[in-house]
């Protein structure tokens, strides 16, 4: 998928995507056709007008206007009411045809919006991890909404515009060549120089405005970051790096911004000078063939037949963005979706029981750069085991594949006996309870924060579980209590308090399995010991996999497994291990002597 690429750039593959884009209207066609009728029936009555003014300045229709007595004119109101009247009454049907067409342009704009709104989450709903990891957030949210934006606001203009233009540029060449084709043959000589200064200008423009987008997504990343790095910028002074960084690029993105305006800018100038000398041409023939009547016709026309020429340009430059966000779009369509679960696949979440068996894990996140090889692990039903390695070892891998986030790519996971793979995933993961280091709150209060998983318990067991995770106390001192409104990633309360929360959160499921990663992590050390004997409660008869870089906090799990590079290379309990004076006896006696082992270089035990 095409990285770092704004809605405003040209699309690598124009006639596929617009293709593809063509065919994703397949629903609205009649609508469409609709449309296309309406703009069609504006233009024809716009270009079919100006003939009857033609027919009312003949000399023979003012004589029936216009009565010449003695000395006075008198007005003959009913003819002239009727010349003019028809005249008014066919512009306001082109105007209501018109609008009737951008009226449904919109609905069907509309209707793209919700569709393809409702495709990409879709589409999020069924990637794999793997996606979220490779791709920057950032991409993912600009594609869901800035390039559908794009899109749905300019669709509107384009079917309306293009088929209008069209319709007017011919209808007025065919209504000029029946009028008069020696003047006629005079508008047509202005089209190429027409043409090439439109197209020719479009093309500088265009660049001008991709740079454009291009700067201006810089420069909104720019505002994110400082905004979400705020205090690590007060902390280390870099206040005016900030402002220079920021300086550039706006200056930049203004110098890009005036000169793409000004060459767009030109468009209208040079083909109103080129209009121009054929006003001049049309009057200089006009008047040596042609009654005035023709003239002042001609000259109607004349507008109609160039304003199309003006839309040129432009026109040309929307469909290239709205493409290129087609293509976008399309990228993020096209990524592959996490296997589906089996037809058969087990649904029954109470059978689960919690043993693990890892029968020959080989495991890597690209090909040629394995992670975990040949891994075998035994797991009995209420098991607490510990996780321990330096960074990179696999530790968070192997959960990552328990939750099957990720696949293995050979061997055999087995739960209760039977293949993870052939349980539905809902099943699996609604299973399993998760404290991570990163905490995950939403926007909402605290109550629906803790009901996220499991919607039914009731206000006893939420102040329970509040209370055994040390976190009611604070939520009650809290304007409405648990009613009160958590920011978005809980950014309004402490990282200690929101980690209470969603240890709490976790005792609410009452999952089978329980994974804590780094759980205690974000609070003091007295809140520490009481949140590690609310985890020990919660542990009890669940079987619970701890990442634990404090190795105090895991001296009571029944097996220790230690890693290293995708292997595991020590299994014990605390004491045996300890008495092994192995890997995990320098790990952990290095966490109390202050010399911690994975500060060393990549030469030494814990290269990784």
């Amino acid at each position: 998928m095409p990285r770092g690429r704004t809605s405003g750039e040209k699309p690598q593959n124009f006639a596929k995507t617009a293709k593809r884009m063509i065919y994703d209207f397949r629903k609205q066609k009649w609508l469409i056709l609709v449309i296309v009728i309406l703009a069609i029936a504006s233009a024809i009555l716009s270009v079919f007008t100006p003939s009857l003014l033609k027919d009312i300045l003949s000399q023979e229709t003012l004589g029936e206007m216009l009565i010449l007595e003695t000395t006075t004119i008198s007005i003959n109101w009913p003819l002239f009411l009727q010349k003019f009247g028809t005249i008014l009454i066919l512009y306001a049907l082109a105007a209501i045809l018109l609008w009737a067409s951008e009226f449904a342009a919109v609905a069907i704009s509309s209707m793209y919006s919700y569709e393809m709104r409702k495709r990409v989450q879709d589409k999020l709903n069924s990637l794999p991890l793997s996606y979220f990891d490779r791709v920057p957030y950032g991409d993912t949210l600009s594609i869901g909404t800035n390039d559908v934006d794009n899109i749905a606001r300019n669709l509107q203009s384009i079917i309306t515009q293009t088929f209008t233009g069209i319709t007017l540029f011919f209808g007025s060449i065919i209504a000029m060549f029946i009028l008069d084709w020696r003047v006629a043959l005079v508008a047509l000589a202005s089209l190429p120089l027409s043409f090439f200064f439109v197209i020719f200008i479009s093309r500088f423009s265009g660049k001008q405005f991709v740079k454009y987008r291009k700067d201006l997504g810089e420069l909104n990343g720019k505002i994110e970051e400082t905004y979400a790095g705020y205090k690590i910028i007060k902390l280390f002074n870099k206040e005016e790096d900030v402002e220079n960084s920021f300086e550039k690029t706006n200056k930049r993105m203004e110098i890009t911004d005036r000169f793409s305006q000004f060459l767009s800018g030109l468009i209208f100038p040079t083909t109103y000078f080129v209009n121009n000398l054929c006003y001049v041409g049309i009057a200089v023939v006009g008047g040596i063939v042609a009654d005035a009547a023709t003239m002042i016709t001609f000259f109607t026309y004349l507008n109609l037949f160039t304003r199309p020429i003006q839309q040129i340009g432009q026109i040309f430059n929307v469909i290239q963005t709205v493409v290129a966000s087609g293509e976008r779009i399309y990228s993020l369509l096209d990524e592959k979706e996490e296997v589906k679960d089996l037809a058969d696949a087990i649904k029954d979440e109470e059978k689960i029981q919690g043993k693990f068996d890892f029968e020959n894990v080989y495991f890597a996140y690209s090909e040629d750069k394995p992670l975990i090889e040949d891994m075998n692990l035994h797991v009995n039903k209420g098991d607490m085991v510990a996780i321990v390695g330096p960074t990179g070892a696999g530790k968070t891998t192997l959960v990552n594949l328990i939750m099957r986030f990720y696949d293995i790519n050979k061997g055999v996971i087995k739960l209760d006996g039977i293949p993870t793979n052939q349980y539905a995933r809902n099943t699996l993961r609604g299973s399993i309870g998760m404290v991570l280091q990163d905490t995950w709150l939403f926007k909402g209060t605290i109550r629906e924060n803790l009901l996220y998983g499991n919607q039914n318990a009731t206000d006893e067991e939420i102040i329970s579980a509040c209370k055994e995770a040390h976190v009611h106390h604070f939520i009650e001192t809290l304007p409405d209590g648990y009613n009160f409104m958590l920011n978005e990633d809980g950014n309004n309360i402490s990282q200690g308090q929101r980690q209470l929360l969603t240890i709490a959160r976790a005792i609410i499921s009452k999952p089978k399995i329980l994974i804590l990663d780094e759980a205690t992590s974000s609070v003091d050390t007295r809140t520490e010991q009481q949140i590690q004997d609310a985890l020990d409660h919660i542990m009890k008869n669940r079987t619970s996999f701890v990442i634990a870089h404090r190795l105090s906090t895991i001296k009571n799990a029944k097996t220790i497994i230690v890693m290293k590079k995708g292997h595991i290379v020590e299994t014990g309990n605390h004491q045996e291990l300890l008495a092994k004076k192995g890997f995990y006896a320098e790990l952990y006696n290095s966490q109390f002597a202050g010399n911690n082992p994975m500060a060393k270089s990549e030469n030494s035990i814990l290269e990784s």
